[in-house]
């Protein structure tokens, strides 16, 4: 796998379908594999005028946009690791996990870009970031590597490197202290990639939803899974994504095939999304994680999407998942009243079960190869 990246992934599929839309928004912008390439390659030659270096870290603070998915993307091709950061959170966080993991730069969204710089000058960190005037569309981030002189068609070529190479970092909520940095590299995100297209068996013909932030590690399967098989990704905004009318209308209008979010967010969706006035005819697979879905409330979403596939996902953000769990087909029992287990160990992983006094009990000896 040596010379496997997440952003060859990208590259082969705008080789092979060009004219296929890769990525919109909700408000109908949109970008065709072609058209997203190239803003990703230019990103890249920026970044690199920039001075940015394979192993650097480059933070992103931006809205989840057209944006923030060629902003990250250039980020991998210029061979350094993206470090995306809630644009919602308060800059003294922003500042903290750039400063924390000492980025190179960053693209900024300008509105967000004088906190920000206030906040780094106090803990003694100095930055210039790019700057984008309004995210969206990748309007603004064409704008800025225009007056940045950027050429139109970008002529170098893509970091190839080693796949153990650092690719993100995802930092933790900082509930239990200061926030922590967890990074990933090519291949450990790869093995999971690619676990999961063997699971969906994801084509050209399908739409996947991305709800989850690009801070959070849901993230990673809903960017990579679609955009390295030629399908479509709907970009969810903050506001959108916790809106269940909105929500509900949305499925049903990009014919999406592969929704994957939060327990609680499909709870909001089967109790406020009135899913029984669309058409979700198009969902083929139900995806979550991160937390437990209580037992009555699944009930009801199951009842209401009879056809897709149910997945339990489960792991923490050094793994992306460990585990998975795939309900039986049909309704919910009545009887039922435990929730549905995390599974078993996906192949990708070993896995040890232990008994309270920390001894182990068994083990799982598969490995693949990755």
């Amino acid at each position: 796998m040596s010379d496997r990246s997440l952003h060859g992934l990208l590259r082969a599929a705008a080789a092979r379908w060009p004219d296929r839309v890769a990525v919109e928004e909700a408000d109908g912008s949109r970008l065709s594999y072609a058209e997203l390439a190239r803003l990703v390659g230019r990103t890249r030659e920026l970044l690199r005028a920039r001075g940015v270096q394979p192993g650097d870290r480059v933070g992103l603070y931006l809205p989840k946009t057209i944006d923030a998915v060629a902003a990250l993307f250039g980020v991998l091709e210029a061979g350094a690791a993206y470090v995306p950061v809630d644009p919602g959170s308060p800059a003294g966080r922003a500042a903290y996990i750039l400063g924390d993991c000492q980025v190179r730069t960053a693209i900024v969204e300008r509105e967000l870009a004088g906190p920000l710089e206030r906040e780094l000058a106090a803990l003694g960190h100095r930055l210039e970031p790019v700057l984008l005037d309004g995210a969206g569309g990748g309007r603004a981030l064409a704008s800025a590597l225009d007056a940045a002189g950027v050429a139109a068609e970008p002529t170098g070529e893509p970091w190839s490197g080693p796949a153990d190479a650092l690719a993100y970092l995802l930092y933790t909520s900082g509930s239990t202290g200061r926030p922590k940095g967890v990074t990933i590299s090519h291949r450990a995100a790869l093995c999971f990639v690619d676990w999961c297209g063997e699971l969906l068996g994801p084509d050209q013909s399908d739409c996947f939803s991305s709800h989850a932030p690009f801070h959070f590690d849901l993230s990673i399967l809903d960017l990579y899974v679609p955009l390295g098989h030629g399908a479509r990704l709907v970009l969810i905004g903050e506001d959108l994504g916790k809106e269940p009318l909105g929500l509900g209308r949305l499925i049903a209008e990009r014919g999406i095939t592969v929704w994957y979010s939060t327990p609680s967010i499909l709870a909001l969706l089967d109790r406020f999304g009135r899913l029984e006035e669309h058409d979700l005819g198009s969902l083929r697979a139900v995806l979550f994680a991160g937390e437990v879905f209580p037992v009555p409330q699944l009930r009801s979403l199951r009842a209401r999407l009879p056809e897709p596939r149910f997945l339990n996902l489960y792991g923490p953000t050094e793994t992306n998942v460990c585990t998975w769990y795939e309900l039986p087909p049909g309704p919910v029992p009545e009887e039922r009243t435990a929730p549905y287990p995390i599974g078993r160990t996906c192949p990708h992983y070993r896995s040890r079960v232990v008994d309270p006094e920390g001894f182990r009990t068994s083990r799982r000896a598969k490995r693949a190869s990755c």
